[in-house]
């Protein structure tokens, strides 16, 4: 015989859980199974009832039960793990694919997935609330940096908008979530005698990003991506400020791809022929201007181009590791010492005291003496000559 349905203002109470007047107080009341009943103390708040009897009947009563009476069936209420799959191909499909985002963002963003799989794996998505966002962050990010913090809910927002547009959940939480202030990291400039102490002792590969990075004003990523076949050399120098040019080498800063001034053509002028015809001197044979043999290989070749490219990682860590060899700024904690992008700033720096104006060369504006050409329907910023003597 099935039970008498409940009132409509009752509907969403659990199963054994019943509210009614008695001596002029609101008291609720809990059927156990067997049919024994306990009424809650005056003054039970209903969402306090309501989670009492939801784990009182997780543990008496029939999970089947449970799903099919507690809870109106959903076919979109699934468990985190099955949608997790999903959305680690459609970010793929979306964003990676798309370029939207670099395969190191994708890499780490499916190791998020992996662990908030690993600890809520099995929670259904519409059970999704503040206290599962808390607990992540507290496991993931507890006394770690405040950057760190705000990036793991950033990971949640994203994660959770796709889930809800699928159809799985109908709230984000981590858009409830506060986040923390950014940490103020006040981080030593390279000096230029420090530049040309590691530039001294620095392995091939270190030396050559090193000096590309100072001609160019470009980064990390620029450089280690940056190819043989970018390069376009002249039949017959020409002379351009007074400066010999060979050609031109092409770069599009990856940060602000979508703007116009984020292509540049930079002329090859003596210096920086130098430095490309020294990075071919170990002998390797590679399409990248910085590159490196590994005697292992330390790394899959999963999103890389050729076995001889440089993850900016493995740049960055090469570059640290040889200023902390030598000792460079070893009284300043680790977090202060200059990293392989203070290039970048040495670069801007000292092209602005030789007169140069960096803007265009680095891809931060549009200059109005810089010249636009065409190839195909894409535009170029051709740069003046000019080179840092050093």
């Amino acid at each position: 015989m099935c039970p008498r349905a409940r009132k409509k203002e009752n509907s969403h109470l659990p199963q054994g859980l019943y509210k009614r007047i008695l001596r002029g107080k609101l008291r609720y009341r809990f059927r156990y199974k067997d049919g024994t009943e306990r009424y809650f103390p005056i003054g039970t708040e209903e969402a306090d009832a309501i989670q009492e009897v939801i784990l009182c009947n997780s543990s008496q009563r029939p999970p089947i039960l449970i799903q099919d009476v507690l809870q109106p069936k959903d076919s979109f209420n699934k468990p985190l793990k099955y949608w997790i799959p999903i959305i680690k191909k459609r970010v793929e499909a979306e964003e990676l694919l798309t370029s939207k985002i670099g395969d190191q963002i994708f890499k780490g963003f499916c190791h998020d997935l992996e662990r908030l799989s690993k600890l809520h794996g099995n929670t259904l998505s519409k059970d999704i609330d503040l206290k599962l966002v808390n607990n992540f962050l507290a496991t993931v990010a507890e006394n770690k940096s405040n950057n760190l913090f705000n990036k793991k809910i950033t990971f949640l927002k994203k994660t959770f908008s796709y889930i809800i547009d699928l159809g799985g959940m109908e709230t984000n939480f981590a858009d409830l979530k506060k986040r923390k202030p950014k940490d103020i990291v006040q981080r030593k400039r390279l000096s230029l005698s420090a530049f040309k102490k590691m530039s001294k002792k620095a392995p091939l590969f270190i030396k050559i990003a090193m000096n590309v990075s100072l001609q160019t004003t470009h980064s990390i990523h620029e450089v280690c991506h940056l190819k043989y076949s970018d390069c376009t050399w002249y039949d017959e120098p020409l002379i351009e400020n007074e400066i010999k040019v060979y050609g031109v080498m092409k770069i599009h800063r990856k940060k602000v791809k979508e703007k116009e001034a984020s292509r540049v053509a930079i002329p090859i002028t003596k210096r920086l022929k130098e430095i490309i015809k020294e990075s071919k001197s170990d002998g390797i044979e590679s399409p990248f201007i910085v590159h490196k043999s590994f005697i292992r290989n330390y790394e899959k070749m999963e999103n890389k181009e050729h076995n001889t490219q440089l993850r900016t990682s493995y740049l960055t860590k090469a570059f640290t590791k040889l200023r902390d060899e030598l000792k460079l700024y070893s009284h300043l904690k680790p977090k202060e010492r200059p990293t392989f992008h203070e290039i970048r700033a040495l670069a801007i720096y000292q092209y602005d005291q030789s007169g140069v104006d960096p803007q265009a060369r680095a891809a931060h504006t549009d200059a109005e003496s810089t010249k636009l050409y065409k190839k195909g329907h894409v535009k170029w910023i051709k740069v003046a000559a000019a080179e840092l003597d050093i």
